[in-house]
């Protein structure tokens, strides 16, 4: 950001690590309130939020996208963009909901998406991963989940009699929508001082977007106290469960903490098993547990933080061969996947685990920067083989913040 006279001028540079060479990519008049990489081949900003979206896929050419908007979501493949405002040159005094094509310049009603307010915009436009996708909730009801095509509009309507619907979570390859499913029998379990009815949940719904069939996992006489974690090939999933009559404990306020278990559950046969014992401090009127669930992979790999060790700790588990690794690495920022390989990045440094759970350290941060570090933001390259890293230190260094690429090894 640059400013001359009461001119603001904002540009975003593309940095080449083969060349070594910086180039001005976009060159933005005004104040950016916020930008998206929507592509390869541009971005979508705003100058004040909600006066006006555009895109530039140019140096110095924009289009605009709309007048004003509330709220506005940028799909995973960077093609399409879904916004609730008034499309642009429109007559329109009112907000309408619509989808606007990067690649062509065109835009398509979409006000089979309910209106929100864009501070919960995420319930009424979450892409899928896949992009064809938008799963969507109505406002003011907590019973109905809407699976939107946005070629077609709505593709099915989940309902189960006045039973809450909460919580949807794609599946990382596109295709299936989890969610919880609380039956009203349980609303004795909700304490008036805890707003947990979300997670009190006997069932979980998985929706198919391939077969258009819904499948239901009834949990046989547990609760959900977690949200749903898919697994990297969106075959199994991980949630967290507590017992019915521990529950009921609570009501009573019989205890302060509960035991629980953290359960994997395969999507194609319902088959389930515990993965770990974990429990539930109800305390401070919430409820906080002892394993937090990070990441799930295919191949048996669960990463998971452990309340009763230190925060820094990185805990992986091959659910298949109870073999636990626990190492204190660094509080955790990113978790990546190359291959069989998991990479990790910390506040220490980044780190590779193999699939034996054997794990290295390819860059120390003060190994490399010193002690007086403040922070190191580092990003790996999708193909694994390069590390940018924006090193920042503190007040009192002599030391000046800077990037640099390294190659990773």
């Amino acid at each position: 950001m640059t400013f001359e006279d009461e001119n603001i001028k904002n540009i975003i540079y593309k940095y080449n690590a083969e060349d070594q060479k910086l180039e001005e990519t976009f060159h933005i008049d005004g104040v950016i309130w916020e930008w998206k990489r929507a592509n390869e081949e541009g971005i979508v900003y705003s100058n004040d939020g909600f006066d006006g979206l555009f895109y530039m896929k140019d140096k110095d050419k924009k289009k605009k996208i709309s007048e004003s908007q509330e709220w506005y979501n940028v799909s995973p493949d960077g093609k399409k963009i879904i916004v609730n405002g008034i499309p642009r040159n429109s007559n329109l005094e009112s907000n309408e909901r619509f989808i606007y094509y990067l690649e062509n310049d065109k835009f398509k009603d979409a006000n089979y998406i309910p209106d929100i307010d864009y501070v919960y915009s995420y319930l009424a436009a979450s892409w899928s991963p896949d992009s064809i996708h938008i799963v969507s909730q109505i406002p003011g009801r907590d019973d109905i989940i809407n699976v939107i095509d946005i070629n077609k509009g709505i593709e099915k309507e989940l309902k189960f009699g006045d039973s809450k619907l909460t919580l949807p979570t794609w599946s990382h390859d596109g295709k299936k929508l989890a969610f919880l499913i609380q039956s009203s029998k349980y609303d004795e379990y909700i304490l008036n001082d805890l707003e947990m009815n979300y997670l009190l949940s006997d069932k979980i719904g998985i929706y198919n977007t391939d077969t258009k069939k819904l499948k239901v996992v009834d949990l046989e006489g547990k609760l959900t106290t977690s949200r749903i974690y898919w697994t990297q090939e969106s075959g199994s999933i991980i949630i967290e469960t507590a017992e019915i009559k521990e529950l009921n404990d609570i009501i009573n306020r019989n205890v302060k903490k509960i035991d629980g278990n953290v359960e994997h559950i395969s999507i194609l046969n319902e088959k389930k098993h515990t993965v770990l014992k974990d429990q539930i401090d109800i305390s401070e009127d919430y409820p906080v547990h002892k394993i937090t669930p990070l990441k799930l992979l295919e191949n048996g790999l669960f990463l998971f933080m452990d309340i009763d060790k230190d925060v820094k700790n990185i805990n992986i588990m091959d659910i298949n061969k109870g073999k636990i690794l626990s190492e204190n690495i660094g509080y955790v920022y990113d978790i990546s996947f190359n291959n069989n390989d998991i990479y990790i990045v910390t506040d220490e440094g980044i780190f590779v685990v193999d699939e034996n759970l054997n794990i290295s350290n390819l860059v120390n941060f003060k190994e490399n920067y010193g002690e007086n570090i403040l922070n190191v933001d580092a990003k790996i390259s999708p193909d694994y083989k390069k590390v940018s890293l924006y090193v920042q230190y503190d007040m009192n260094s002599e030391d000046k913040t800077f990037i640099e690429i390294k190659d990773l090894k």
